[in-house]
């Protein structure tokens, strides 16, 4: 549901050059055309990791083709353009500021696969520019923005698919089917687990830029800092200027199938969650273990736990989900290796076993909805996924404010606490504000 409130309640107001800037977005999205016939014409932007993942899943498409990969670090746009060529037969261009992409009419959808403090910004600049978006979770850095993101687009009309590969895994919905249909009963509780073991990350000194990396593009509506290599490729995850914490990283997905599971397409209206950074004493920012509660108005529950330490497994699984219901409880491990398991009674006699079967599709999902011009294809949409990060940060807000919490789904706002609410959006460095949609 749009909550057109919210916008209200915002604090972040567009510069006047990044309101130009849409508005010439805007201007060159009139007259694109409303289905694609031929292959569709897709720009990777962030290109390392997940980016350079998702452009070989779709290079291998008949019905698709990448024209570009953009990175601010051209070393890593240069390799991840070779490894597209080698599958597609042909390079795409390497382009370094995203902007360009979205002023480039030949391209019809991009994949972001940037750090999340840039996914608002990309999202909503491609679906102003008239771009469909293929968005890598978790949604946003902050409820706001992926509030604004999902008004986007909503009001550019454009299909915007999260990289909740689970959605599109046969085995998973099978499962869901399973829950669904009253498998195990009543579902009162859905754990979601994410026992990733995560090594420190030492301490390093501030360093000179590295050759081919635009800085101050990657840090965009970040704070000014100098370069540090630890906040850069891939440990910017643990920082709170850059990323989510690992309930954002890994366990996001988790938190996608548990509130899938019970499907809760709403918030929750209590929230509490305790942990820390234990062990390790290195420049990581955010905790590496975390215990989240979020209670429904009908007593139901989701409990969510980050071990980034050495620990036990549960049910055999460590990176997974359990559901309880009346009548037993199904285990899932890492679904697209593990499969799922159902216990029943007192007795936890055990009487269904699935395991993995067929291939993960959510790439072609987003082809196909683009194709047709057509969200309800979509296996997760930006409405879906975007509730699955709010989750994330309401315990990643609990835990920084150290208190339980209580909240009002239909404002989008904590009640009665103002330190609270103050996490529902942040500060953005001059020329990167975010646009009024």
């Amino acid at each position: 549901m749009l909550r057109r409130d919210f916008l209200r309640y915002s604090t972040a107001v567009a510069s006047a050059a990044s309101a130009a800037w849409s508005s010439a977005c805007q201007q060159k999205a009139q007259g694109i055309q409303e289905k694609v016939s031929d292959p569709l014409r897709l720009a990777i932007i962030g290109a390392k990791g997940r980016g350079k993942n998702l452009t070989t899943d779709f290079s291998k498409f008949r019905d698709a083709i990448v024209r570009t990969v953009c990175d601010v670090d051209l070393n890593v746009a240069e390799a991840t353009a070779q490894a597209s060529e080698q599958r597609q037969g042909s390079k795409p261009a390497i382009v370094q500021d995203l902007r360009r992409v979205m002023d480039d009419r030949n391209i019809d959808a991009v994949v972001i696969a940037t750090p999340d403090h840039w996914h608002a910004l990309a999202a909503i600049w491609a679906c102003q520019a008239g771009k469909h978006v293929f968005l890598e979770k978790p949604v946003a850095h902050t409820i706001q923005e992926g509030q604004l993101i999902l008004e986007a687009a909503r009001k550019y009309d454009r299909i915007v698919q999260i990289g909740h590969h689970n959605r599109s895994n046969p085995t998973a919905r099978q499962a869901m089917e399973y829950l669904h249909n009253g498998g195990i009963g009543k579902i009162w509780m859905a754990r979601g687990l994410c026992y990733k073991y995560r090594k420190s990350i030492g301490t390093q000194a501030d360093a000179p830029v590295p050759s081919g990396v635009d800085y101050d593009l990657w840090l965009g509506p970040a704070p000014q800092r100098p370069f540090n290599p630890l906040r850069f490729h891939y440990n910017w995850r643990w920082f709170w200027e850059y990323g989510n914490t690992d309930l954002g990283a890994q366990g996001v997905h988790q938190m996608d199938l548990a509130r899938w599971g019970m499907q809760k397409d709403e918030l929750p209206t209590e929230i509490s969650c305790t942990g820390g950074k234990f062990l390790w004493h290195d420049d990581q920012q955010t905790p590496n273990c975390q215990l989240a509660t979020f209670k429904y108005p009908d007593n139901t529950q989701i409990v969510f736990e980050v071990r980034a330490l050495a620990t036990n497994d549960e049910q055999g699984a460590r990176i997974g989900n359990i559901f309880y219901g009346e009548k037993g409880y199904m285990v899932m491990g890492l679904i697209e290796r593990e499969g799922w398991k159902v216990y029943m009674g007192e007795k936890n006699e055990l009487v269904e076993s699935h395991e993995q079967e067929g291939p993960l599709t959510l790439p072609q999902n987003f082809v196909d909805a683009v194709k047709a011009n057509d969200r309800s294809i979509l296996t997760c949409d930006i409405e879906n996924g975007n509730y699955s990060t709010n989750l994330v940060h309401l315990a990643n807000i609990a835990y920084r404010v150290n208190r339980n919490l209580r909240f009002d789904p239909a404002a989008l706002k904590f009640e009665g606490d103002d330190e609270a609410n103050g996490y529902l959006t942040k500060q953005y460095r001059a020329g990167f504000e975010l646009p009024k949609v």
